[in-house]
């Protein structure tokens, strides 16, 4: 039971500390400057590599979490003021937990990993509108929830599935597909000046994140129609954007994010491989949700 409260805890806080602290409070401190925030991105994506790497006589994973987040924590309290080496510390640090964090959720955790994303999505949207500048203690305390639930799992072991195997390269590229088309539109609606879902609508947004996460749990379909129904949610979304329909979107977009990352969390971790799974991060978490900023950022499709 402690370890279920742990895991949910370690990812959810996590997840909740890239959101509001890397994604929208460091990158809104620095007005989104992609060459500002390179060292940040390179850190990264070397970190989520080397988390699938052999450390030597540290291959626990939840000991390769300890370390990161022990770094992580430590670099909270200089927020927002970075430099080049500490950016490219902290990403380095949120690289390494990229895989490993959704490497401890297998088939027997789908409920922890559930609340995980519950907690994520919540905390999140709550504290979405917080000046991004003054997040500093926010910084501390989300990656101290992740440190402490991280040494509370120190003993943890994962638990393999013979039904886990490895996948090849072609069956994650949906899975950045959405990702792209979500880091788009999300840097999109973050800095349009007509639509303010998260200001007026915040509870809203809350309550249809849970929904979406209750519906991708729940309802059962194979693989093809689940990416089928992303495709048309996303589609959805995308025109309520374009009209500016807030409260509509304030419904379908947070369930959309909901729904399609329950599927690609549970594809992700499923990969029995972590240095496969860290490969792939790299793909699915850094290369296409960058492309998504720089595509919103050249406001080329909105």
């Amino acid at each position: 039971m402690i370890y279920s409260i742990a895991l949910s805890l370690l990812l959810g806080f996590e997840l909740s500390y890239y959101l509001l602290i890397v994604q929208t409070g460091i990158a809104a401190h620095y007005n989104s400057d992609l060459i500002t925030l390179f060292p940040m991105f390179a850190g990264g994506v070397f970190g989520t590599w080397l988390g699938g790497a052999s450390w030597g006589a540290i291959q626990n994973p939840i000991h390769k979490i300890l370390i990161a987040l022990s770094l992580q924590f430590g670099l909270s309290f200089l927020y927002p003021n970075y430099t080049f080496f500490t950016l490219a510390l902290l990403g380095l640090a949120v690289g390494v937990m990229a895989p490993l964090g959704i490497y401890l959720f297998k088939a027997k955790q789908q409920k922890e990993l559930l609340f995980a994303l519950a907690i994520a999505y919540s905390v999140g949207t709550f504290l979405f509108t917080f000046d991004a500048d003054a997040r500093d203690d926010l910084a501390i305390f989300l990656s101290g929830v992740a440190l402490t639930s991280a040494f509370v799992l120190r003993n943890y072991k994962v638990a393999l599935d013979a039904k886990e195997s490895s996948y090849p390269f072609v069956a994650y590229l949906p899975l950045m597909l959405w990702i792209f088309l979500d880091s788009n539109l999300f840097e999109t609606l973050s800095r349009h000046e007509n639509i303010d879902i998260w200001s007026n609508y915040t509870f809203t947004i809350i309550v249809f994140h849970l929904l979406g996460l209750v519906a991708a749990y729940f309802i059962k379909a194979s693989k093809p129609k689940k990416h089928l129904f992303i495709a048309l949610l996303f589609f959805g979304s995308y025109a309520l954007s374009y009209l500016e329909a807030s409260f509509t979107l304030a419904m379908l977009y947070p369930f959309t994010i909901s729904y399609y990352n329950v599927v690609v969390f549970t594809v992700l971790s499923k990969e029995q491989s972590v240095a496969k799974l860290s490969f792939m991060m790299v793909f699915v978490g850094w290369i296409a949700s960058g492309a998504g900023l720089a595509l919103a950022l050249s406001r080329l499709l909105h």
